[in-house]
């Protein structure tokens, strides 16, 4: 099958190819060809609210008389805001009386959507499309698929990977890796490839052990095939000590780093970023362990080097060095809060490096408005998350991990500020956009939920509160563990307002 050309922005006036309109169901078929066209491609996106914006052609949005005439055949429905959805009933009528057609076009759509690699805002288009692709893939069968279609879904499972989203990656990254199995073989180097990928998700959605038995097996055929010192093994090594480390294995994780260190050094030379970048990974895992001396000191040895090989500005150089100075603060035992003099500084070094915002320097954007909050300068911290937020949103999408995160920060500093309507609004906004983006088990999702339980209880909307409460505690439990403190004291209160006694804060 030849997926079409992904640059039809929208269908034309034709009937839907190989389907004359007269076979058509009666509802159908007395539709215009421009709204059946239309309905035809819309059925394969998320369609609540429908995505006007993706089935607008070259000469702007749908045509109103189009839209009009599906919601009067009641094909589309109204929304409380205004805008239209798509049932499920009509999805089914559709499908049902057309098969797979618009099945590829609107994969094409989508794709032209996301433009090219690496241009700006791809990530933030990224997000805006994630759940039309996770729609899009559960409606198909990868049996259907074609190799352009497919690349582009491993494209977007790359980028969410990046942006520590895998939660929201995963039926992608499963349906990509099917894909591949079923067209190439389970022991292409493309399916290998696809099925590291398929380990870092799981991993990133807390399947940690999952994600290891996958990477074992990754890094096995790849030695079989490409040979021990090939460097896709080498990169599935250093992903698996990754894993090792969430997972608490700090000595399997540090000799699997330095085993990295020790090949990539041999190879590359010591002065290459990958070299560099796994020994800053063996400072990470001595932090972790709890080894501050350690940490510490692999810092103070690899910074220098970071900066003449990499320059003091490029990006990998400012976060090593402000994970330095995390470190010395965490050897001293002193207080933890952000400097804001080093915050500020940082974000000079990264905006002088990169024209559009990284996810580092959007980081450090909240890391400062967190430290004002945290010093009790509450609307310059509202201020500063707002600056944030608006740097954010562009880049990296409103639903992007980073941005759920300032959203709810920013809810605290507003009600510590004395705003209480206004936090309930900011940590309400935050908590709908990561359901959208990031699933209801991820962390940051789970801490705007909180949140919001925690601003309802202070505004005595007990009924509310108990509410989400119940719709939320299984998630809550589940991102976090039974063992987790925050997980008994939801239980706790949980139960104290079983008994009229909501003494929980």
């Amino acid at each position: 099958m030849t997926e079409p050309n992904p640059t039809a922005d929208r269908p034309s006036g034709d009937p839907p190819p190989g389907r004359p309109a007269g076979e058509l169901p009666p509802r159908l078929a007395a539709l215009g060809v421009g709204a059946c066209g239309l309905l035809v491609v819309a059925s394969w996106f998320d369609g609540d609210p429908v995505p006007l914006d993706l089935l607008a052609g070259p000469a702007g949005p749908p045509d109103p008389a189009e839209l009009s005439s599906l919601a009067a055949a009641g094909l589309l429905e109204s929304r409380p805001d205004g805008r239209l959805t798509l049932p499920e009933a009509t999805r089914r009528e559709i499908h049902t009386a057309l098969g797979g057609e618009g099945r590829d076009l609107a994969l094409g759509i989508l794709r032209s959507h996301l433009g090219e690699p690496g241009s700006p805002g791809e990530t933030a288009r990224c997000l805006h499309l994630l759940p039309h692709l996770t729609r899009w893939t559960a409606l198909t069968r990868p049996e259907d698929d074609t190799p352009d279609g497919a690349t582009f879904l491993g494209r977007a499972v790359v980028l969410l990977l990046n942006n520590q989203m895998g939660s929201a990656a995963l039926p992608l990254a499963e349906r990509v890796a099917r894909t591949a199995e079923m067209h190439m073989g389970p022991a292409s180097p493309k399916t290998l490839s696809v099925r590291a990928n398929l380990a870092s998700v799981y991993d990133q959605a807390g399947e940690h052990r999952r994600g290891a038995r996958l990477l074992e097996k990754v890094i096995a055929a790849r030695t079989a095939q490409l040979g021990p010192d090939h460097p896709d093994v080498w990169e599935a090594w250093n992903n698996l000590g990754g894993i090792r480390l969430t997972l608490g294995e700090h000595e399997e994780a540090t000799r699997i780093v330095e085993g990295v260190v020790a090949h990539r050094t041999k190879v590359l030379g010591p002065a290459h970023r990958l070299t560099l970048m796994a020994r800053n990974n063996l400072a990470v895992i001595a932090r972790r362990a709890g080894r501050r001396d350690e940490a510490v000191a692999l810092w103070e040895a690899v910074l220098p080097e970071f900066e003449a090989a990499l320059g003091q500005d490029d990006t990998d150089a400012i976060v090593v060095r402000a994970a330095l100075l995390r470190a010395r603060r965490d050897h001293d035992d002193t207080d933890r809060t952000a400097d804001l003099t080093e915050v500020e500084e940082r974000i000079a070094r990264f905006a002088a490096s990169s024209h559009e915002p990284t996810q580092e320097a959007v980081a450090a954007h909240v890391e400062r408005a967190t430290a004002l909050r945290d010093q009790g300068r509450h609307d310059e911290a509202v201020t500063a998350f707002r600056e944030a937020i608006e740097r954010g949103r562009a880049a990296l999408g409103p639903g992007h991990p980073l941005m759920v995160s300032a959203g709810y920060r920013m809810a605290y500093a507003l009600y510590a500020g004395g705003d209480a309507d206004a936090a309930l609004v900011a940590a309400e906004d935050a908590l709908a956009e990561a359901d959208r983006s990031l699933g209801r088990t991820h962390h940051e999702t789970l801490m705007t939920a909180v949140n919001v339980l925690t601003l309802l209880l202070q505004q005595d909307r007990l009924s509310d509160h108990q509410a989400l409460l119940e719709t939320r505690l299984a998630d809550i439990i589940e991102g976090l563990g039974f063992g987790h403190p925050l997980v008994r004291a939801l239980a706790a209160h949980r139960a104290s307002l079983a008994l009229n006694r909501p003494d929980w804060s």
